[in-house]
Order: structure tokens, then sequence, then C-alpha cells
């Protein structure tokens, strides 16, 4: 179905930028834009910046760019209409859509998002089963009012219950049309094939149900809890759901949290799922879960969208957290600033807060968090380690986490604190931190040196032929086959510049078009003037030039919030790409410090020549390649009368190109003298 162009502008209009992407990041203000670590690569250095002026972002790091809905297409991969959908619904903007119950899975545009829909349909299910059956209400809701969660808190997370019987949800999503199939990949059926037939069944029975929500707030995948372990594991949870569902890539109550955790600048990391929830009732809801699954790199990065700062919650159990103390030196790694905390033996945050209450437990996080080397050595160096060879492994193995720190003022600071705490000297610290960080690195290098190596022996050989000494001389003579492909690499080098320059005159138009160049003669009049013989090589510069031109005709003069709040996706996010520069001067400097910084502006008729000229000269150049290719193709074929047609045609590109050349000489001569 589609959505009006009203209604578009009217979501565009509505998506403040830097609300929509600090959903997903942790935005902070830098001069006038607001900047973060990019969510679409991964980096340690914040190169992703927003601007809440121009409504766009930029990373300028992996070139990723465009508006509020092409940011969302690409976190979420929705298509266009979802991504619009998406806004509309966060900023409740009515959409005139329609759906029967019998078209409900045909409003997904892909398998990927059919499950999404198949999905959310089952969290549904669930939750109607935990709050209307007659088993929910005894079993499941029973249940949860044991262990204190209260009604917010099941619409909060959507906890849900699955019942006794093994084909309840599927003969539900049968009802509705749903593809059996899929009920299959996304896990909420089980098949299994034996010797004689087909078996099919839930994978939920009788369970209590934790939807698992992704960072934008759709169910990706479920926990379930038994109720009676006899013969059943406890937990069971999906299965990993190509493009949907990873388990290592998921944290449990990201989207509950994250905003939370934005405004604390302070995540708290647990293992359970009750652990989250009991934790959200007690007034900390800057809390995500790892669901009992061992810390990884994708879930420390999920966290680092929003803050370096970490605490880890260990359950009192010295052995299990003596097991999972590697994920200290992953988040270390990672450059997060970590402290962690161990609650008395056999109690987990869940436990401890029925037991003895939200406040006592605030009042023990407040009392018994310590930094990871504190942390540490209170754990590993108890009076039982006395033998001083296990004593030696156990600081080496705290000096190894110090080593992980990335930044070198935070690890001369705790250096300088495990002198303190392990009763080493310091140089001793240093020379073996000095070892280990020689010993990654060299590692990190021979990693390197073998893809590199494992590159070479298993890709076959692309590499082009090389470019001529002398694109038109007389070697090609009597070689028209090798005459093909070596015009072929050199067009495609001339392509290149030819599409760096027509960048630059689309740049220069939306810039810059409403600048006066002189008086009463605009930019895009006198750039769209002596570009009008050229026709755009580039089919994404072609339509922005042609859009351009059709806002001229109807009497707009198009800048970049034009493009911003009429474009598709992929001309808004060559817009965004091309007209947000990385550093701005302060205005400081020439205000306080009398410091003039000069401003492309004071250029820019120089500027718009210069790159004017180059674009006409590349555009000849190309055409020169083709005419000789040409002239070659006649000469093998004896058309002398066409061979003589093209020499003249020829002729006539090399003068003007010689032309064009000696008045851009000039020009740049006089550029170098301003």
């Amino acid at each position: 179905m589609r959505i009006s162009e009203e209604t578009i502008r009217r979501i565009k209009d509505a998506a403040i930028i830097e609300e929509v992407v600090g959903d997903f990041v942790s935005l902070k203000r830098k001069g006038a834009n607001l900047w973060a670590c990019c969510p679409f690569h991964h980096e340690k250095t914040p190169s992703f910046s927003v601007s809440p002026a121009k409504g766009i972002y930029k990373c300028f790091g992996c070139g990723a760019a465009g508006d509020s809905v092409k940011f969302i297409m690409d976190i979420e991969g929705l298509s266009y209409p979802d991504a619009l959908r998406y806004l509309a619904n966060k900023y409740n903007i009515e959409i005139e859509e329609s759906y029967t119950p019998n078209e409900l899975h045909e409003q997904a545009r892909s398998q990927r998002e059919s499950m999404l829909v198949l999905l959310n349909f089952a969290k549904n299910f669930f939750k109607t089963q935990l709050l209307a059956s007659s088993e929910g209400q005894s079993i499941g809701l029973s249940y949860f009012k044991e262990r204190n969660i209260h009604l917010s808190s099941i619409e909060t997370f959507e906890l849900g219950y699955s019942l006794n019987d093994w084909h309840a949800l599927e003969q539900a999503a049968l009802k509705q049309q749903f593809n059996p199939e899929l009920l299959e990949k996304t896990g909420l059926v089980v098949v299994k094939q034996s010797q004689d037939k087909t078996q099919r069944y839930d994978r939920f029975r009788g369970r209590v149900i934790f939807p698992i929500h992704d960072l934008s707030g759709k169910v990706i995948a479920f926990g379930a809890r038994a109720l009676k372990t006899e013969d059943q594991p406890k937990y069971l949870n999906s299965p990993e759901i190509e493009g949907i569902y990873l388990k290592g890539e998921t944290l449990y109550g990201i989207f509950q949290a994250k905003k939370a955790i934005r405004q604390a600048d302070h995540c708290f990391l647990t293992e359970g799922y009750l652990d989250v929830i009991a934790m959200h009732q007690a007034g900390i809801a800057n809390v995500v879960a790892s669901s009992g699954t061992s810390l990884t790199e994708e879930q420390i990065r999920l966290i680092k969208r929003f803050t370096d700062n970490v605490t880890v919650l260990y359950d009192g159990d010295t052995a299990g957290i003596k097991a999972s103390l590697r994920g200290i030196d992953m988040l270390l790694e990672q450059g997060m600033n970590v402290h962690a905390v161990a609650l008395p033996e056999g109690e987990d945050p869940d436990s401890f807060i029925r037991k003895q209450g939200a406040i006592a437990f605030k009042n023990y996080l407040q009392a018994h968090t310590t930094d990871f080397v504190s942390f540490k050595a209170c754990i590993l160096l108890t009076e039982q380690v006395r033998d001083p060879l296990k004593k030696a492994e156990i600081v080496r193995e705290i000096i190894q986490s110090v080593a992980k720190i990335p930044d070198a003022i935070k690890r001369e600071l705790f250096i300088q604190q495990c002198t303190t705490a392990l009763q080493v000297r310091e140089e001793i610290i240093r020379a073996e931190i000095s070892q280990m960080l020689w010993k990654a690195a060299q590692q990190r290098k021979q990693e390197q040196e073998n893809i590199l190596t494992n590159k070479a022996q298993h890709q076959p050989d692309k590499s082009l032929p090389p470019l001529p000494e002398e694109p038109f001389g007389e070697k090609y003579d009597g070689i028209p086959d090798e005459l093909v492909d070596t015009t072929r690499v050199f067009q495609k080098s001339v392509t290149h510049i030819i599409n760096r320059h027509e960048q630059e005159c689309i740049r220069l138009l939306l810039k810059y078009g409403q600048h006066y160049l002189e008086d009463n003669l605009k930019l895009w009049q006198y750039l769209l003037h002596e570009i009008d013989d050229i026709e755009f090589h580039t089919p994404l510069y072609r339509r922005i030039l042609e859009m351009y031109k059709d806002a001229i005709l109807q009497g707009e003069e198009p800048d970049v919030q034009y493009f911003i709040r009429y474009a598709s996706p992929e001309v808004v996010a060559i817009v965004a790409n091309i007209t947000e520069s990385k550093y701005e001067a302060s205005p400081n400097w020439e205000l306080m410090h009398n410091i003039y910084i000069p401003k492309e502006t004071d250029k820019l008729p120089i500027a718009v020549y210069e790159n004017i000229l180059r674009l006409k000269k590349e555009f000849i150049e190309k055409l020169e390649s083709e005419t000789f290719a040409e002239i070659k193709r006649a000469e093998k074929h004896q058309n002398d009368q066409q061979v003589v047609s093209l020499l003249q045609a020829y002729s006539q590109l090399a003068k003007q190109r010689v032309a064009i050349a000696k008045e851009l000489g000039n020009v740049v001569s006089v550029r170098s003298l301003l």
C-alpha cells in the first residue's frame, strides 16, 4: 500500500534527527553537531556526526549518511515504506492503511519481515494466554506474583505464558494464515522426522515467556522458564534465526534500558531475565542481561553505543565469578570503564531485592562496587593463596587486565594502583605490561600477515592491464583486440575522475546555489548554464541535477533541506555525504583571538570556474578515447570514409582539450596567488 506524499512530508518534518539517532547511540555535543561512535561499523574514536540544523547524519569513517528515514532503514534493515511506518508510530502520525486479519502476513515484503510479524503475533498470543486464559492466570500469573513481578513490569517487558498444549500456538498461527515453514524457521514450532511420519509441535509448552527485543522494540526471540522442571530443562530459548536473532549479539532488556543508560551514562550488566526486571522495579532501569551466555564483543559494542561506563554484577558464587572474569578483560579491551560487585553468597539481584528490598540493594551496590583491579584482587588473592608461584600467576593475571586498557593515561593510573593493591614494585609492573603489549602487537601483526597471505593464495588475480603511457599514441596500431581492453581501463580511470567533478558540481549547487558570484548572478544560474551541454555520467548525480532543474522551473531555489525533505533515501544519503564537513572553525578564533580562518566562499567564483573547466576537460578526454577506439575499428573494417570523418572529429576534440587545459593552467596560477 502506498503512503501519500503529504504523509511522508509530515513524517520527515516530525522526525527530529537527534531523537531518532539518539534511540540507538549516545550522542555528545561538540560544536554545532552531535557525535558518537558509528553504529554501522566498529570504531573506538567517534566519527559519526549528527547535524540537528540540517537534519542529517554522516559517518566520516564508513561513509554512511542520510536523514532520519535512511538511518532507520540502515539500522533496522527496513524498506523505505516500513521505515516511514516506524517513524510514524514513534511520532503518533496516522497512516491510512488497513489490513484484514487474513492479510496480516502479506504486509511484510520479505521473509525476514514476515518472520518479525510472526514473532510479534506469537508475543501477543503468549500475553493473551497469561492474562486471559484460566491456565495462564492460575499458573503463569501466580508464578509472577510469587516472584513479586508487578503488572506494570509484565506490560513493560511484554511477559507471557505458553499453554501446556502441543499445538496451541501453531493452530492459532495457521488460523491467521501464517506460513507453516516460517513457524519452523522462527523456532516456534519444532519439526521432527521419524521413519514413517513427521511430527510438529510447539517449542514452548507450560512455560512463562520472556520476549527478547531488539533496540527498536521488535520481538526477535523468546526465553521461556519451565514451572515444573521434571524431565525438561529449566530455561529454553529460541534457536538463532538468520538475519534476526543471534544470541551473542543480543542483550535482554536493552530496548527497555537504553534511554536510562544514556541518561545515567552508565550500565549495569547482570545475567538473568528476572534480575533485569527486579532491578527495574527497584528503580534501576539502566540494566541489561547477557541471558546466561558468555559475554561477547558484539554485546559490549551494543552497550558502548550508549555509555562507556559499566558495572558488572556477579551472583554470590565465587567459583562462578572466577570462571567469568574474562568478561572484564573484554570490556577493558573495548575501552570501557569497568567496575564490578559481587553479591552475598547464594544471592542474585532478584533474590536479594525480594528478600531485603530495593533500598538495601542500592545501599549494597554503593558500598561494595569497586574498580576492576580491587575486585580481582579481592576475589583471587584470598588468604588461602600462600604459594608464591600461585600468587605470581594471579598477580600476572591482574596486570594482564591492566594491559588490555587502550587508553595510555587510564592505564598509567591503574599501574600506580596495582603497586599498592598487589604489593609489587611499579618498575616490575611496567616491565611486565610492556612485554605483554609487545607480544600483543606481534600477534596482531602476524595475524594480519596471515590474512594477506591467505587472500593472495585463494583469490584469483583480478588485476587490470596497465594504463598506456600515451593513451592516444600510435603504439595501438595493428592490435585492435588489445586496444579494446586497454581503452576500457583508460575509460574506467576517466569515468572515476568525471564522477569526482560531477560530485563537486552537485556539492557547490546544494551548498552555495543561492550565493551571488557577482551582481544579479547567482551560482546556480552560472553553473547550470555552463554545464548545459554536458550529460552527467553518474546516475544519482544526474538524478539530483534533474531534480534541481525541475525545482528551478517551479520557482524554487533548492538547497540541502529541500532534498532532505523531498528526495528518495538514496538521494538523501548522497546529499548528506557530500555536503557535511567533518571539521568546522570555531567563531572564537576571529571574535576573541582576531585570527581569520579563510572560508570557502572567499574563493567561490574561481572554485566554480575551475571545477567546470576540469569537468569539461575530462568529458572531452572521454569523448576522445571513445572516438579513437571507433577510428581503430573503422580502420580494421577498411571504412575509409568513416575514418576521415572520425579523424576530423578527433582533431576538434583535441583542440578543445588543449584550449581548456591552457585556461585551466591560468586559473590554477591565479588561485595560487590569492
